[in-house]
């Protein structure tokens, strides 16, 4: 038997399948047998192959990136909220994968920019760059704001301006896709007609019908109560004790030595000067940094020759970008790069730069993206603030920062020693010489006192407090100012006995039953109508008077709900109105007849409404096609979905 293994594991076949195992090891490594990968992405993206299984594009959006957007999501909408903003609702599954879905979006468009070679240049990066808010003081751009920026997020200013150049690079298409949608003239005018056009009504606001039969039995009431069992619970409900901390109670400095404001003023000595300004334009002759030799010289001649015509005597340096420049974010404004701030640009172009005299125009710079010839149209001298004009906002600053501080130091005893037991709050309240205060039993939608503040509601029926009984983390309610909390009580849900809410069972099954008598009433009423009855004859009969209301927009006084089934019916045939009921009430309904449509006319806007209405309506188009472009990547691309670790 071995001799027979031997023999036939000697053949060419046998060599085949060694190479093969050789190979894949040599890819993947012998380690992958022994150790298998434990995925813990969120969501994972992949491109089709370029060869059998090799060349995807590949990308993974992981747990701490989806629960970093999930939360500044929560954030937003409980700023946009308010005291509506129900934090267990925003926890769904629903939420999670909408959420998910936008960050699958934005990696489905980097592929595609990768995929596509999409770059953006230097010019276009930094003009975003300085459009940003966030770096901004007084609307203005400001370099020390930028670095204060970066400095809080941890960044660098190369891995910055990667992450902006991907960004600007992904959001390419969608751009084009929305800015060159298209509508007509023809499309104008139809949508002006539908949503200008207005209805004749006439309307009968049918009576609310009396209690049909005798009153409930209790077996009736009972069987109500049971089927309806959700609607009958007591609150859930929580105690709490807490500790406050008011930075604004607090002990701290109110007097600051003239020494320590000079060193702060020395500190912060770039705030108070401000650099020259310099107002630059540029000509790009375009070449790659790995370019061939002879493209190389070709491109050095021609920058050469852009710059002894940049120099000639009347020469006019924008109208040469116009016709030359070969970047196509500056070139139709003449090159012009505004105002070029340090840290912006590759350092051989602003080294060019800074050395230049006004007006003076550069000798050719290399950087990754070709030629630049660089003209220094506008120099703003800086300025500087004397110690003794911001001397008092600098010991204003100062005493702040010192309270801060002792907000700070007592805060983080606090949580320091709270982290070492976790499951009580008096211990460590006593060691910082805090009040521990209680609070009696509230639900989750509105309290008295500490409790009346959203978060601290949300934090007390979180159920590592509620259930684990853990102390809170700080919950800030203003700045400066924070609470810690504890749950010492808690009383959950319960349901309420059929005797204590006999009365609520009774209203609820007696509304019930009147909104099905109206709901019946109503749609008897509209059979009899759409036969041929006369309106006036049915109105009559419930003792009402019919209603006449002609030209009515979409945009009316009219309840809502009345307004969408007017203009959901079909328009009247000859002498036949359409007729349908809308609800209005728990237990109203309102018999709707629409006797003639008029189209929206076309002749009472000017040309720049129009051009307007025409822009929105493009633009309109332009999402609708961006989400249909979208749905094409899901289908080109595979996304998988671990809906287990959201």
């Amino acid at each position: 038997m071995l001799q027979s293994i031997r023999d036939k594991s000697s053949g060419w076949i046998a060599f085949l399948i060694l190479g093969l195992v050789i190979i894949t090891m040599a890819f993947f490594g012998i380690e992958s047998y022994f150790a298998p990968k434990v995925e813990t992405y969120a969501a994972k993206i992949e491109g089709p192959a370029k060869f059998w299984i090799w060349g995807k594009q590949t990308r993974e959006i992981s747990q701490d990136e989806f629960r970093q957007r999930f939360e500044a999501v929560r954030a937003q909408e409980r700023s946009r909220q308010g005291e509506s903003f129900d934090s267990e609702t925003f926890e769904s599954l629903e939420t999670k994968r909408q959420v998910l879905d936008s960050l699958i979006d934005q990696q489905l468009l980097g592929l595609v920019a990768e995929r596509d070679g999409i770059t953006v240049g230097e010019a276009e990066v930094a003009e975003q760059l300085k459009a940003t808010p966030e770096f901004q003081v007084n609307g203005v751009y400001s370099p020390d704001q930028y670095r204060l920026a970066l400095a809080g997020q941890g960044l660098s200013h190369a891995q910055f301006m990667s992450r902006m150049r991907a960004d600007l690079a992904q959001r390419t298409v969608p751009s084009l896709i929305v800015d060159t949608a298209l509508a007509s003239d023809a499309e104008l005018d139809a949508f002006l007609r539908l949503s200008q056009q207005t209805r004749d009504l006439q309307l009968i606001d049918l009576p609310t019908p009396a209690l049909p039969g005798a009153a409930p039995t209790d077996a009736e009431l009972k069987a109500w109560y049971d089927e309806n069992a959700s609607r009958y619970r007591s609150e859930e409900k929580v105690a709490i004790e807490y500790v406050e901390i008011d930075g604004n109670l607090l002990e701290a400095p109110t007097t600051v030595d003239e020494t320590t404001l000079r060193a702060r003023y020395d500190e912060l000595r770039s705030r108070y000067v401000t650099e020259p300004q310099r107002t630059a334009s540029h000509i790009l002759v375009s070449v790659p940094a790995d370019a061939a030799p002879e493209a190389e010289a070709a491109a050095r001649e021609r920058a050469n020759a852009l710059v002894a015509k940049a120099r000639e005597a009347g020469s006019d340096f924008a109208a040469i970008a116009r016709e030359n420049s070969d970047d196509l974010g500056s070139k139709a404004e003449g090159g012009d790069l505004g105002v070029v701030e340090k840290g912006l640009f590759d350092a051989a172009f602003e080294q060019a730069l800074f050395a230049l005299e006004l007006g003076q125009v550069s000798d050719p710079v290399r950087t990754p993206d070709g030629w630049h010839i660089i003209q220094l149209r506008e120099l703003t001298p800086g300025s500087e603030r004397p110690f003794e004009d911001v001397r008092g906002e600098l010991e204003a600053e100062f005493l702040a920062t010192e309270r801060e501080r002792v907000f700070s130091d007592l805060s983080g005893r606090l949580v320091e020693l709270i982290y070492k037991d976790p499951t009580a709050l008096a211990p460590a309240a006593e060691q910082v010489g805090l009040t521990v205060q209680r609070t009696g039993l509230f639900g989750r939608a509105q309290a008295e006192g500490i409790a009346s503040i959203q978060a601290v509601r949300e934090a007390a029926f979180a159920d590592a407090q509620k259930l684990e009984r853990q102390v809170s983390d700080t919950i800030e309610i203003a700045p400066n100012h924070v609470v810690v909390i504890h749950v010492i009580e808690h009383q959950p849900e319960a349901a309420l006995p059929f005797d204590q809410v006999r009365e609520r069972v009774l209203a609820d099954l007696n509304a019930d039953r009147l909104a099905k008598a109206s709901l019946a009433q109503a749609e008897a009423l509209l059979e009899r109508a759409r036969k041929g009855e006369a309106l006036d004859a049915l109105a009559t009969e419930v003792g009402r008077t019919v209603a006449t209301l002609p030209g009515v927009g979409r945009q009316g006084q009219l309840p809502p709900a009345l307004v969408d089934v007017a203009f959901s019916l079909a328009a009247p045939e000859a002498g036949k109105p359409s007729i349908g009921i809308a609800q209005v009430g728990a237990d109203r309904h309102v018999l709707v007849a629409v006797t003639a449509v008029t189209p929206g006319k076309l002749d009472t806007l000017d040309e720049n409404t129009r051009s307007l209405l025409r822009d929105q309506l493009a633009q309109a188009r332009g999402l609708v096609e961006y989400q249909d472009y979208i749905k094409s990547l899901r289908r080109h691309y595979t996304v998988t979905v671990a809906e287990d670790r959201l």
